[in-house]
């Protein structure tokens, strides 16, 4: 497998498309310094998956991108594109019966990365697989810059060891293993954020539940009382009005002893004046008589049988007149007790109507104490809603607060791993520097040893002739 070919547009200093056409017997690309051979490579990298930016000679990973020029306005995006060739062999998996495929890489300036294989959009990892599978990686011997090859020969046992296992195929699988062990590290983290979270959860269930075991003892006792009370106020409505009832009862026979003892008392009255007027004629009877007597005794010899017969009706009158004399006292005294049993009756009634409105005044303060229970119940009710909405929110900030402090601790565990990744490179950097300037202190010492050979050869140059 060979690269093909190599389109970039918009990557550092190739502002406009530019098409690499490495076709058989092109070996090199040459050119003075700074024309952006060192860009052909940075964007080979960089099509093949390249993250570090200090890799690409950039500060940040939106450096790639063609900045602008005197002459030109910058561009928005970048993007490579590698054409590989299978020549002659098979590339690996879904590709096999493909005789080329093309790696894409596109970025844009807010950040954005898009990744194609044979113009499908494609993950990152995609990609990295696949340049596994045939062989090829960015941190390894696919790409060799100046003095890579003196780093590889003095490379560490370890760094050898890597190379060996790209070359080798396996390097794919290891990365996989790596990733694998990651993933199941980070499933087991979550597992024991998650019993974490399950302990607390159920922690606040029981609390929750023993709270909704005493809210629903609250409402039946509530219930309870509720219907405890109904109950008491229909007891007592029903006490009321049968008390009211039997008030009303004894008021209305009342009120009808009074009407019988009113009309009795009406008849004794006109008894007492037929009596009256009764005793006004007999005495006018009684003058005639009288009357009489002094003619009869001027008439003294009128009929002495006629005298006698007198005499007995005088006194069957005076009778007469005492007997009524006697009955008008007793009717007397009657109607002076009847006035009395009246009063009494009345003063009864008086009494029976202040308990009436003490009891229907009773009966209203009742009715205004169940309203006021009700009032209650309600209040209570929507303050036990209110309550439940204001325990869930705390709940839900609580364990959204539990979720950012997980993604903190995260994020600082992926900030300490690559920062003993940069501390590794820094020293990777510094090994390779002390390499160079030993290098560059042999050629120097080697340098200085030629120069010094040349002058002795240039000023012998006589006498050996």
């Amino acid at each position: 497998m060979r690269l093909k070919k190599l389109e970039i547009t918009g990557f550092k200093s190739f502002r406009d498309r530019t098409v690499l056409d490495f076709s058989d017997g092109i070996a090199s690309i040459v050119g003075p310094n700074g024309c952006g051979k060192s860009n052909i490579v940075d964007a080979i990298r960089w099509a093949m998956g390249e993250q570090r930016f200090k890799a690409l000679r950039a500060k940040k990973m939106e450096d790639v991108i063609f900045n602008g020029s005197d002459n030109a306005s910058p561009v928005g995006m970048a993007e490579v594109s590698m054409t590989l060739s299978a020549n002659g062999r098979k590339f690996p998996g879904e590709y096999g019966d493909c005789s080329e495929v093309m790696i894409s890489r596109r970025t844009f300036r807010d950040g954005e990365s898009e990744y194609y294989i044979n113009k499908v959009p494609c993950r990152l990892l995609d990609i990295r697989e696949f340049l596994m599978d045939i062989g090829v990686g960015t941190r390894t011997y696919s790409l060799v810059e100046q003095n890579r090859i003196a780093n590889l020969i003095e490379a560490k046992p370890e760094d050898r060891r890597r190379f060996i296992e790209e070359a080798a195929g396996i390097a794919k699988y290891k990365s996989r293993k790596e990733a694998a062990s990651r993933k199941m590290e980070s499933t087991r983290q979550n597992i024991v954020r998650l019993n974490d979270i399950i302990r607390e959860v159920k922690t606040q269930l029981n609390s929750i539940s023993r709270q909704a075991k005493k809210a629903e003892r609250y409402k039946a006792l509530k219930k309870t009382m509720k219907e405890a009370e109904l109950s008491l106020a229909l007891q007592t409505h029903s006490d009321l009005a049968a008390q009211l009832k039997s008030l009303k009862d004894a008021h209305d026979a009342i009120t009808d002893r009074g009407v019988e003892v009113k009309t009795k008392l009406r008849e004794l009255e006109a008894s007492i004046e037929d009596i009256k007027a009764e005793t006004l004629e007999n005495e006018g009877l009684i003058s005639e008589l009288h009357e009489r007597l002094y003619e009869i005794k001027n008439e003294t010899n009128v009929n002495e049988q006629g005298i006698e017969f007198s005499k007995g009706k005088i006194a069957d009158i005076s009778a007469r007149k005492q007997k009524n004399l006697t009955e008008i006292e007793m009717l007397q005294s009657r109607k002076e007790n009847t006035l009395k049993e009246l009063r009494a009756l009345q003063t009864r009634i008086a009494g029976f109507d202040e308990r009436i409105a003490d009891v229907t005044c009773s009966v209203a303060k009742s009715r205004e104490r169940v309203e006021e229970l009700k009032g209650m119940e309600k209040t209570l009710h929507q303050e036990l809603e209110e309550k439940k909405i204001e325990h869930l929110d705390v709940l839900t900030e609580k364990a959204r607060l539990k979720n950012m402090l997980a993604d903190l601790v995260k994020r600082n565990e992926d900030i300490k791993k690559r920062s003993e990744s940069y501390s590794f490179e820094i020293e990777e950097n510094t090994i390779k520097r002390d390499s160079v300037a030993d290098s560059l202190s042999g050629l120097k010492s080697s340098l200085k040893s030629d120069m010094e050979k040349f002058k002795y050869l240039r000023e012998n140059e006589g006498v050996l002739t």
